[in-house]
């Protein structure tokens, strides 16, 4: 046929991925045999995962780590791993016949897994590349263990913000990486980054943020509306810049309306959380929400502000949901299509356990 490889030949005619039509002939030659050039039969390597296979007992991921374990095994150890390999992968699936793979490993070759776990901290990775439309891909591979630093970061912030959250568990794990990072900048604890605390820096002017037209672009060349930049700016600092008309800056202000840590520790002491209706995210999670935008007039004051969980602060940026104050405390009006009476509610999560 003229392919230059079974491989190349498979996935032309099948139209397959280079890396699946590679896989498939390491599969075939193991599960079934194959031939020299000078025509010598070559033994399977697994004939117990053929029978296992053609029987509908075991799929082809579980042929691949099967194969794999094998791979780097010494000869003497490879028909006891097929059979135990092979008789797991009737019970389980191919992830959790993996880690049953790699304990096996561990206990034949020690000194190897080491090894290997050494060297999984050389092929890290991790980028962000900007796709056609403007999301980001986030690409990247981790070691076992540094896996397990992030995950565990991650887990406390990932959980459903109340009942009615409906973002999926992908959703909410990216949420959790954002909300991590938020943390970090707000922390105080990174080193500087051109003789300043890192900070996210975003550029738009003042008539674009008021009238909510065209975009702002932060540091790393990210387009954002004046929506989006209203709601970071709901908790971070401001800094005028006046520009002369090439666009060179004659002016530098210092940052305007901050909430202060008085501020700050008023909000907590009446909302005690998130203040969304239903909502049971602590303090810590939480930003500072001026009820009337400071762009348009509202002040940075206990009375005019609330907090909002990142998650819940975005739902009222983005949705029809309104704040109105009674008596000091902080009621939301649903919009119509939620409550086509609009009756105003509060959150009254962090009341419970708590005396009148």
């Amino acid at each position: 046929m003229g392919a230059y490889s079974t491989a190349s030949f498979l996935r032309d005619t099948v139209r397959i991925s280079p890396a699946d039509a590679r896989r498939r002939v390491a599969d075939a030659n193991a599960l079934f045999g194959s031939t020299t050039l000078t025509g010598q039969p070559i033994e399977a390597q697994l004939p117990v995962a053929a029978k296992a296979l053609a029987a509908g007992a075991i799929s082809r991921d579980h042929v691949q780590v099967v194969r794999t374990t094998i791979d780097t095994l010494p000869d003497e150890h490879h028909a006891d791993v097929e059979h135990l390999l092979v008789e797991e992968a009737e019970r389980f699936d191919p992830v959790k016949l993996g880690k049953l793979a790699t304990r096996t490993r561990a206990h034949l070759q020690p000194e190897q897994v080491v090894l290997d776990e050494q060297a999984a901290w050389k092929r890290m990775e991790f980028s962000m590349i900007e796709d056609v439309d403007g999301m980001i891909i986030v690409r990247g591979r981790l070691s076992p263990e540094c896996a397990e630093v992030l995950k565990a970061a991650l887990s406390p912030l990932a959980k459903p913000a109340g009942k009615d959250d409906d973002r999926s568990a992908a959703r909410r794990w990216a949420d959790a990486l954002i909300e991590l990072a938020h943390r970090i900048l707000n922390s105080d604890t990174l080193p500087q980054d051109g003789g300043r605390r890192p900070h996210l820096a975003i550029t738009i002017s003042y008539e674009q943020l008021r009238d909510q037209i065209g975009l702002g672009h932060g540091d790393f060349g990210a387009l954002i509306t004046p929506q989006t930049i209203r709601q970071i700016a709901c908790d971070a600092g401001i800094t005028p810049i006046v520009l002369n008309s090439e666009g060179k800056p004659l002016d530098v202000g210092r940052e305007q309306r901050l909430v202060t840590a008085t501020i700050r520790a008023a909000l907590i002491a009446r909302d005690k959380g998130c203040s969304f209706p239903g909502c049971d995210r602590p303090p810590e999670w939480t930003d500072a929400h001026h009820i009337i935008p400071w762009i348009d007039g509202g002040i940075t004051s206990a009375e005019l502000m609330t907090l909002l969980c990142r998650h819940h602060h975005t739902t009222i940026h983005q949705q029809d949901w309104e704040i109105i104050m009674r008596n000091g405390i902080p009621y939301y009006i649903p919009p119509a299509w939620v409550d086509p009476q609009r009756k105003p509610i509060r959150n009254t999560m962090h009341l419970v356990g708590m005396s009148a």
